[in-house]
């Protein structure tokens, strides 16, 4: 009845469908129970996969998530992946308020970042005799597994703290700036594995290497240039027009191409545009009320069900399966927990304060579940290691939530609001007193200044 072409738009169409309201449903079920939205969205790819859908509606699911409808599931997802990164690259800024500020979340990151790296490589050599692919190198399989459990969800990790009004804390702000170095690791963690796999040894990665650096440095020289006056304007009129709009999409899609086409992935273009951007306060904003709303309520669904069809936890029972499940997760969880405890204490903050930010460290959320995909594409994990992963994904973010409410109850926020107001305002310089001589008349001393100038 219907041509080809009719029959995919049909059929991409329904899974869309289907995506979207499992993505929203199971997203509200997670709020339902104190979790962030992600968690719920996380667990609906899984359940739309083999797992659940496939298991219980075969025909249904073959029909929905066909082999012909999985190509362009996967385009739709990588575009809008490469446009998200670019907003949570925008959204990288922070203005810490004392020498002191400034070294906390340096510290906290890289403690965070490299001994999970270590630990988490440690693990990989644990496991891999069962679980590394014939082709993958053991050093390449540590590092990429040690880097996937090292990551923090930068962009979860804010909108916590937005939601909870403590991003202008002296706690979120700590952990907004360790969160974003973190992320940045992980990116050029991820950008060296994927030029190692492509072509095989450090000196032969030139070809990823050098293009790379050279984006990287054009980009944080002509895009400041480019966009400043218009992201000035389009704030001061309260609106990004359609032509800003338009060159904004353009730079990301050209440097998702780019980054694309020398083997890093779509998603460090889009990252790096954003981060390249002038901080132009203000603007971030402006522009998620045009973006995000759409990447977030159509894109990233289809990417964490385009997750969960890759996820077959059917062999989830299995004893091997539990017992390398258990071996990741402490690794990964009780390393970043640790280190970013050890580091708090260090620096004399309370128990309460270090065991809710070791907490908020571990929500790895949509990060990982990036990170893996792009992973499983390259071959550098099969699909059984792919779907723990997905497992750890899941357990540590929902587990951050309640680890971050043993501290802070709603006292112990507005008690953390006050401190930073109280702290902003000691240190405002005060106004001088105006120089008197023997003046009392303020109109007089008007005057007199009118008259000096």
């Amino acid at each position: 009845m219907h041509d080809p072409k009719m029959q995919l738009l049909l059929a991409v169409t329904a899974a869309l469908c289907v995506i979207v309201l499992a993505a929203w449903m199971f997203g509200r079920l997670a709020t339902k129970v104190g979790q962030p939205a992600v968690v719920g969205e996380m667990v609906s790819g899984i359940v739309l996969g083999p797992t659940a859908l496939g298991a219980l509606a075969p025909g249904f699911s073959n029909y929905v998530f066909s082999a012909t409808v999985k190509p362009t599931l996967y385009v739709i997802a990588m575009v809008g992946l490469c446009l998200y990164m670019f907003l949570v690259g925008l959204e990288h800024e922070y203005h810490p308020s004392s020498r002191k500020d400034k070294a906390l979340p340096l510290v906290l990151s890289s403690a965070g970042v490299v001994v999970p790296l270590l630990v988490g490589a440690g693990a990989a050599w644990y496991i891999a005799g069962d679980y590394r692919p014939s082709g993958v190198s053991l050093p390449l399989f540590m590092l990429f597994v040690g880097g996937a459990l090292s990551l923090t969800a930068f962009p979860m990790l804010a909108r916590v703290l937005q939601e909870r009004g403590m991003m202008q804390t002296d706690f979120g702000g700590v952990a907004v700036r360790a969160a974003a170095i973190d992320d940045a690791a992980a990116w050029c963690t991820l950008a060296v594995v994927s030029a190692l796999f492509v072509h095989g040894s450090l000196l032969a990665s030139w070809k990823t290497i050098v293009p790379a650096a050279v984006f990287m440095g054009l980009a944080f020289v002509l895009l400041p240039r480019l966009f400043r006056a218009p992201m000035e304007k389009a704030v001061r009129e309260g609106h990004a027009g359609d032509g800003l709009i338009v060159a904004l999409v353009l730079t990301v899609l050209a440097a998702g191409w780019f980054t694309d086409y020398i083997g890093i992935y779509s998603v460090f273009g889009g990252f790096i545009s954003g981060v390249a951007l002038p901080r132009v306060p203000g603007f971030a904003p402006l522009l998620n009320v045009r973006l995000m709303q759409v990447v977030r309520c159509l894109f990233l669904p289809v990417f964490f069900a385009f997750s969960g069809l890759n996820t077959d936890l059917a062999g989830a029972l299995n004893s091997t399966y539990v017992w390398t499940l258990g071996v990741l997760f402490v690794a990964g969880f009780a390393s970043k927990f640790l280190a970013s405890l050890a580091v708090l204490r260090s620096f004399r903050w309370g128990w309460g304060e270090s065991v809710a930010m070791g907490g908020l460290m571990n929500a790895r959320g949509l990060m990982i579940l990036i990170f893996i995909n792009i992973g499983l594409s390259l071959g550098l994990i099969d699909k059984e290691l792919f779907s723990i992963l997905v497992l750890i994904a899941v357990l540590t973010t929902a587990l951050a939530m309640p680890l971050y409410r043993l501290h802070f109850k709603p006292g112990q926020e507005e008690d953390a609001r006050r401190a930073w107001t109280a702290k902003r305002l000691a240190s405002a310089p005060v106004p001088a007193e105006p120089c008197r001589t023997g003046v009392q008349n303020p109109a007089e001393d008007l005057v007199g200044a009118r008259g000096a100038a």
